[in-house]
């Protein structure tokens, strides 16, 4: 019995080590396994940060390069490069923030307000403030002051002392007032019985009439205090025709507050050696009540789509097919045709007007949507250039069928093909030249860029 026992205890210890030795070898194996997981995992993870390495220096690059044509003036070609260093970097808040000061200084502020709501949505901390500072500037562009002093508003309470935001707001606020004053006649009594009747311009021009006579003026508003004030000065030959000869009085100023949209209160010192009063009492205070001007009708107005034409025909004429290939480090005689090109293109939109610019950028998009046969074929040309300067995404182009072309339209569109072959044929390049591995160092203007 006592040998069958150790026997079975053998047996049990031997079957314990072959236990104990197939345990040991399967986490060889498993260790093996991770090792080699972790090896290809490594290799892995090493080949795609050298790629997001190797993208964020063409992207920084790239958005060097046009940080250095901004410091130059050539804004198209700027907005061209942040454009193509954010086809690499999508999600990257200052491409968007510097590319829509890009944006405004060629009178895009559509544009510019979209890439500035882009950049804040990826970043609305104080590090990227400069992008409230657009927001607020591209509102204030397309005439929505009370919008453009809440987004002031909104970055001030993470700088309050930043000088920008503090600008744009100002002027905001002083586009409000303008726009309440502008358009109407303003009527009312001074303390003497006198009537005094005030019409005002949106350019800091306005009339004053008194005894009957118009004596141009100019007014300047001062709104950033309470009560907020105004100072008044008559044209000396206006007031010298107006009142026989005599020299013109000095600046007035006041305080003023509207009262509903109907009345404004127009309150003056009575020591005229004085400061300006703090409340709206005593013998220089009058209230001038809002009625119509007479001359608030300036006639009929010009159909937008003729405008629109005429807009369209001008860019195309102004805008070459194929945008110029630039350096590095551009010549002076290009840098001043870059500028040139810049300051036509930014009158065109400020004489037709952002509506016009709007309808025109959507006709682009979508030729089909416009009116007329004219219209769409502009607008064909027009998204060629557009296209080329990565001013309109493709994803933005809505397809339409090939339309059957007038003769005319064919002799144009081959008389633009000859004109775009030759422009090919004298640059070799349909965009500006990419950048080196080290694009140069900035100066300058640089401090209107998110960098």
């Amino acid at each position: 019995m006592v040998v069958i026992e150790e026997d079975v205890e053998d047996v049990e210890r031997e079957e314990i080590e072959e236990i104990d030795s197939e345990e040991e070898e399967r986490r060889k194996d498993e260790e093996k396994e991770r090792s080699l997981d972790y090896m290809k995992f490594r290799r892995n993870f090493d080949a795609m940060k050298a790629d997001v390495e190797g993208i964020r220096s063409e992207a920084e690059n790239l958005k060097v390069q046009g940080n250095q044509m901004f410091t130059f003036g050539c804004y198209t070609q700027a907005t061209y490069m942040y454009s193509q260093a954010l086809e690499l970097q999508p999600e990257n808040p200052v491409l968007y923030c510097n590319r829509a000061m890009a944006y405004l200084k060629q009178d895009m502020a559509d544009e510019a307000l979209a890439d500035a709501e882009e950049s804040l949505r990826l970043d609305a901390t104080v590090t990227n403030i400069k992008a409230h500072w657009r927001k607020a500037q591209a509102l204030l562009d397309l005439q929505k002051p009370e919008e453009s002093e809440a987004a002031s508003n909104f970055g001030l309470e993470l700088q309050p002392k930043n000088q920008h935001l503090n600008g744009v707001r100002r002027k905001a606020r002083e586009a409000t007032v303008t726009r309440r004053l502008v358009g109407y006649e303003w009527v009312g009594k001074l303390a003497s019985g006198i009537e005094q009747r005030l019409t005002f311009t949106s350019d800091g021009g306005m009339t004053m009439t008194l005894f009957g006579h118009s004596i141009p003026s100019t007014f300047e508003l001062s709104v950033e205090g309470r009560p907020q004030s105004i100072v008044m000065t008559m044209n000396p030959d206006g007031a010298a025709n107006g009142a026989g000869g005599a020299p013109p009085p000095r600046p007035a100023g006041y305080i003023f507050e509207f009262h509903g949209d109907e009345e404004l209160w127009l309150c003056s010192p009575t020591d005229p050696q004085g400061g300006l009063p703090e409340k709206f009492e005593g013998p220089g205070l009058v209230k001038l009540q809002r009625t119509v001007a007479a001359n608030a009708d300036s006639g009929p107005v010009e159909a937008i789509d003729v405008r629109c034409a005429r807009y369209m025909k001008e860019m195309n004429k102004v805008l070459p097919v194929i945008p110029p290939q630039l350096p590095e480090k551009p010549s002076d005689e290009q840098i001043e045709q870059e500028v040139l090109l810049t300051e036509t293109l930014c009158a065109l939109k400020r004489r037709e007007g952002p509506e016009v610019h709007r309808r025109c950028i959507g006709f682009a998009k979508d030729p089909a949507s416009a009116s007329n046969e004219l219209l769409a074929s502009l607008a064909r040309r027009l998204q060629k250039r557009l296209l080329a300067r990565k001013l309109l995404d493709p994803s933005q182009i809505v397809l339409e069928s090939v339309p059957e072309q007038s003769a005319a339209g064919e002799q144009a569109a081959a008389g633009e093909q000859t004109s775009a072959t030759a422009q090919e044929a004298a640059t070799k390049a349909v965009v500006p030249a990419k950048p080196a591995a080290k694009a140069p160092a900035c100066f300058g203007l640089l401090g209107c860029l998110g960098m």
